[in-house]
């Protein structure tokens, strides 16, 4: 009926469905945005005062390697091996980083960042050799698939560096725990420790025969893989211990320990962190990735030794590798330009308030404020 009110469709009385809740109205005169811009800019110039210091104090020693005739990729026979060594010109407090520097390497290229398959990644092994889109220009070698494909993780940075020092080196630890959440080994590798088998198969060049793999309780087209002495730590393994392993469909795929031997154990794959921080692409052409840590103090003037065996050849494209060592802060490694940032950041927003507050306090004066309510 005309003029009853239809109480179901009213509001409930609350201050938030009436419209009625305090809201606070600014107004926003010159003095008022010059202050919080002028508040703004010195925060600014703080954190960058902050960040420029934590940078200075972050001491750093490097050498570049690439250049150094023994460290020279060969075009054939075995992979040269050369020894590097890094003088720290300032004193490091433990843990000191371990990173390897490159140069002109453009992982930030659109061709470069696609070339990947996310299936392989998590295990998948049901691609037989079909035009593998995700994974072009690179899926096999020579009549085997690629596992992983794609130009990214058949790029590997794969010179061997172990220290040769006095100093104790960890190789692990260095990817993030959502890196190794990525990758999963092929669906149906399975390894055990046997020492006797698996020591036997290693001598044999990896291979086990038949009979062996029966024995171990696997099936034929397993291998064997034992821990290289004084390598533990880089390869994440017991001393003495030896392997059988087994991987799926041998004949049809090249597994990364087959593509990587000198940085990927077949135990490990693509759990190796080394791989898992390479997959993790950079903007820059110029970069550097963690390799492991130092677990000691290094005094001022003290000479860290690594032992290099050069696979990554660099001269292809003209770029070069060097090994750095380097400390921390609360702003992670040696950056200048950050505190830079927020420095000249800062300065600008402050110079802008001072002159829009200048500015304000010359003009005519404002009515009455309390009208605009």
């Amino acid at each position: 009926m005309p003029g009853v009110v239809d109480e179901s469709k009213k509001p409930y009385g609350t201050k938030f469905k009436q419209q009625s809740l305090r809201a606070i109205r600014p107004t926003y005169t010159p003095k008022l945005v010059g202050g919080i811009m002028v508040l703004t800019g010195a925060l600014f110039v703080i954190l960058g005062m902050v960040a420029k210091g934590s940078s200075a104090a972050v001491k750093e020693a490097s050498v570049e390697y690439s250049g150094m005739s023994d460290c020279q990729i060969q075009d054939s026979g075995p992979a040269s091996t050369c020894t590097v060594t890094v003088k720290a010109a300032d004193s490091m407090e433990a843990p000191v980083l371990v990173y390897y520097e490159l140069t002109k390497v453009y992982q930030n290229h659109r061709r470069y960042v696609k070339s990947y398959d996310k299936k392989q990644m998590i295990g998948d092994t049901s691609w037989t050799g079909a035009k593998q889109k995700s994974c072009e220009p690179l899926t096999h070698a020579g009549d085997k698939i690629l596992h992983p494909c794609g130009l990214i993780a058949n790029s590997l940075f794969n010179d061997k560096i172990l220290i040769a020092s006095d100093h104790s080196m960890k190789y692990d630890g260095i990817a993030w725990t959502a890196d190794d959440e990525k990758y999963f080994q092929p669906a149906g590798f399975k390894f055990k420790e046997e020492n006797a088998i698996g020591a036997a198969c290693s001598a044999d060049g990896g291979e086990c025969s038949d009979k062996m793999c029966e024995m171990a309780g696997y099936p034929s087209g397993c291998g064997g893989w034992s821990c290289p002495e004084g390598e533990e730590d880089y390869y994440g393994c017991e001393k003495g211990t030896s392997y059988v392993y087994f991987y799926p469909n041998e004949d049809t795929y090249q597994y990364l320990y087959k593509t990587y031997p000198e940085v990927v154990s077949p135990i490990m794959g693509v759990h190796t962190e080394r791989f898992q921080v390479w997959m993790r692409n950079q903007a820059l052409p110029t970069f550097r990735k963690l390799y492991g840590f130092i677990n000691s103090p290094i005094a001022a003037g003290d000479e860290v030794s690594f032992t290099v065996e050069a696979n990554f050849d660099s001269a292809v494209f003209g770029g070069t590798k060097s090994i750095v060592l380097s400390t921390d802060g609360s702003f992670g490694g040696k950056n200048g330009f950050l505190g830079t940032c927020f420095l000249a950041v800062g300065v600008l927003c402050a110079l802008a308030g001072m002159a829009i507050a200048g500015k304000g306090a010359s003009a005519k004066p404002l009515g009455d404020l309390s009208l605009l309510k």
